[in-house]
């Protein structure tokens, strides 16, 4: 989940430091909030995938973005996260073996956790942004 809109980014940087921190703390709630819901609906077989998940938070620019990450910025992590998120299924014939000698290795179904996730906090998020955004401009003046 990702808030960046041109007219969000001009407006923001000019917004005193009061407003500029309602927005940014909506965006922090928003994204810890998906962070829980993602490690609910992550499945559990050794707790490593559910413990991975995490947010961040980056501002450069003049930009606040939060998202949640589904797993460590490592190779390995990723390549988990992503067989869980969207399954696997090998469908050429001649597939180079392992280093088992195994050429199939199986397939799995999907289980998609954060695309739910940003299905279910979607419009909760954006409600959440507007709000901030009409409570900063009202007390700014400009509404």
């Amino acid at each position: 989940m990702r808030v960046e809109a041109k007219t969000v980014i001009k407006s923001f940087k000019d917004l005193p430091r009061v407003q500029r921190k309602l927005i940014g703390d909506a965006i922090r709630i928003s994204t810890l909030e998906g962070v829980r819901w993602a490690r609910t609906l992550a499945p559990v077989n050794t707790g490593n995938l559910r413990a991975g998940i995490h947010a961040k938070f980056e501002f450069t620019g003049n930009v606040l973005r939060g998202s949640v990450e589904a797993a460590p910025e490592d190779g390995p992590s990723q390549a988990k996260a992503l067989s869980v998120e969207f399954g696997r299924r090998y469908t050429r014939k001649n597939r180079v073996p392992g280093r088992r000698g195994l050429k199939n290795r199986g397939t799995t179904k999907p289980i998609s956790f954060i695309r739910e996730t940003q299905k279910l906090l979607g419009r909760k998020h954006k409600n959440r942004i507007r709000a901030a955004l009409r409570k900063a401009a009202k007390q700014v003046g400009m509404a």
